[in-house]
């Protein structure tokens, strides 16, 4: 988001959408968990749709660096309720990945983005043309990549803490999850992949989220 600093509109948008996809993403996990007899997120007061409760520090760094942030986590379900815990740390990505599309579908109804390529590269610098069609473009990838990127298995992403969840208990596996969550080695090597460049014009991660996100993007606006 801070390449887009020379245009303000583009990073209002940026910042607005980003929010959003956070928080919704947050919210709707509380709720399931809740369902599933998770108390703590009643008394955390994360199962209202609050910013404040949903948007994480290092996953905001990341957004306003890279473009691409991940929400608060959520502590999931017991490992023994394989149902609850993956539904639990499934269901965000899926309700991201779904107003994404949904929002690009619409975009593509109106006005089509023929040539859009890197969704990443767009959601660190914005992009011009009619507002409308910026707003929905950007609203659409904040949320499609929001949802593609806690499906990366590294925690605290909810990929990797169902990686986790569902990994067998030895010792390896325990030592791994302890470094990488209980420790925040993780969150590290998030920021790392996601910032510093690999050889490339940009970092891996991003990288390798375009070459998932671009097609779709293509396919759903019919560019």
């Amino acid at each position: 988001m801070l390449y887009a600093l020379g245009d303000p509109v583009s990073l209002l948008l940026l910042l607005l959408s980003f929010v959003f996809a956070v928080t919704l993403h947050g919210w709707v996990q509380s709720v399931v968990a809740r369902r599933h007899g998770d108390r703590a997120v009643v008394a955390e007061r994360r199962t209202k749709p609050d910013p404040r409760r949903h948007v994480d520090p290092f996953g905001a760094v990341a957004a306003a660096i890279a473009g691409i942030g991940w929400a608060k986590p959520v502590d999931p379900p017991d490992r023994r309720r394989r149902g609850a815990l993956v539904q639990v740390l499934l269901v965000g990505a899926v309700v991201n990945i779904a107003v994404g599309l949904g929002a690009l579908v619409a975009l593509g109804a109106v006005s089509g983005v023929a040539g859009v390529v890197g969704p990443s590269r767009l959601l660190q610098s914005g992009i011009g043309g009619d507002l409308g069609a910026r707003a929905l473009l950007l609203f659409g990838l904040a949320n499609l990549m929001t949802g593609l990127l806690s499906l990366v298995p590294i925690p605290p992403l909810d990929g990797g803490r169902l990686l986790f969840g569902l990994a067998p208990r030895t010792p390896g596996w325990q030592k791994a999850e302890y470094q990488l969550d209980e420790r925040n080695i993780g969150i590290a090597v998030l920021l790392a992949l996601l910032l510093i460049p690999l050889g490339g014009p940009q970092a891996l991660l991003p990288t390798i989220l375009d070459t998932i996100a671009g097609p779709l993007v293509r396919l759903v606006t019919g560019g």
